[in-house]
């Protein structure tokens, strides 16, 4: 499972951008200035009196900008934080990784059991028409009978092999979405649904506390919010300081100097610096709408993981009342109390029963895994291997 999770496209997208924030955070922490080299030739002509000359001349200059006190320690910071980021932005393609595979994965399960009970009512459905077609044989049932009992056996035999059909193509599904789940075993048969036995508001907090999203959110509001006192800061540009070596008149007269030059903020780093306050107060808003959003998926998930038991048990009863009730109108009509129609009607409606009490264990399973994956008690990448 870890394997193919690791394999998905978004997690290796994940993991490189992470090696783009660390790269980032090198570039932030030496920062933006490099040292810059310049050189002059020219030739002077002085005219005097009766005289004209000409002198060769040339300059060179080094200099370097420098960051003002305090926007060092915001790039460090900056840098620090991208990390975080992109690391929760892992994380979060993984969880999210997980949550398809989980659901790929039951889909493929569901369809299995719902295929391999349809094989054996099918089985059922065939002998009782055989059965039948013998009896009429015989003179003990009617041509009605026989073409009742044929029809049912083929419905059942169509519905077979429709679940076939959605098992396969769930597997396909699993298998071209996650390449390495291709051969991976799978349960023979699937346990009952355990009880939730865990505390419901500890299980939410815990599913709130740990949501990657959430905490992606938060990091990318606390990101903006950086870089929003890193723009104001900009407002105030750094300096530019250097040094020149010159000579004239033939390297006659020779200068050595300092100079230092600092641009004038303007409107353009006014409109940055609104515009990044601006972004960071929006992307708080996103995380708050993202926590409401995760409150109220982690309750849903809740509800549902406490009722898949009790859900399963009420269809599991449903299916084994509907078997009896079918079984009672059989042995009527072995007593001739009523005919094949009854009969057939009532299988049918116990096989719908057994059926839906089969599709909803899955989901009770389902559910379960899913509260289980979302706070971290399975498939935890966090805690390694």
């Amino acid at each position: 499972m870890r394997a193919a999770i690791a394999d998905a496209p978004e997690v290796s997208e994940a993991a490189s951008l992470v090696e783009a924030a660390q790269a980032e955070r090198r570039r932030l922490a030496v920062g933006p200035h490099e040292w810059t080299t310049s050189a002059q030739y020219q030739r002077r002509r002085v005219r005097e009196v009766g005289t004209s000359e000409r002198f060769n001349e040339w300059s060179v200059a080094l200099e370097r900008g420098i960051r003002l006190p305090g926007k060092a320690e915001l790039d460090r910071r900056l840098g620090a934080e991208r990390i975080d980021e992109a690391g929760l932005a892992l994380a979060d393609a993984q969880h999210e990784s997980s949550r398809r595979l989980l659901a790929r994965w039951y889909g493929y399960l569901r369809g299995r059991e719902s295929a391999q009970f349809l094989e054996r009512q099918a089985q059922l459905a065939a002998r009782e028409a055989q059965a039948v077609s013998r009896r009429r044989q015989l003179g003990d049932a009617s041509r009605l009978d026989e073409v009742q009992a044929a029809a049912e056996a083929e419905q059942v035999e169509a519905a077979r092999r429709v679940a076939i059909d959605q098992a396969e193509r769930a597997r396909i599904a699993l298998v071209r979405e996650f390449p390495l789940m291709e051969g991976m075993a799978s349960p023979e048969t699937l346990p009952d649904p355990p009880e939730l036995v865990e505390d419901p508001a500890s299980l939410a907090r815990s599913a709130l506390e740990e949501d990657h999203g959430l905490r992606l959110a938060r990091a990318t509001a606390q990101l903006a919010q950086t870089e929003a006192r890193r723009a104001l800061a900009d407002r105030r540009p750094d300096p530019t300081v250097g040094v020149q070596y010159a000579t004239e008149r033939n390297a006659d007269e020779r200068i050595l100097g300092v100079f230092v030059s600092i641009p004038f903020g303007g409107d353009a780093r006014r409109a940055a610096a609104d515009a990044s306050v601006a972004r960071a107060s929006a992307l708080e808003r996103r995380a708050e709408a993202r926590r409401r959003q995760i409150d109220a998926q982690v309750a849903e998930l809740v509800a549902t993981a406490r009722s898949g038991v009790a859900r399963w048990q009420a269809a599991q009863r449903g299916a084994e009342l509907q078997a009896q009730a079918a079984g009672r109108i059989a042995r009527a009509r072995e007593l001739g109390e009523t005919g094949l129609a009854e009969v057939l009607r009532a299988r049918r409606l116990a096989l719908d029963a057994a059926l839906r009490a089969v599709n909803v264990r899955v989901d009770a399973l389902e559910s379960r895994a899913r509260l289980l994956l979302d706070v971290h008690q399975i498939w935890d990448f966090e805690s390694g291997p």
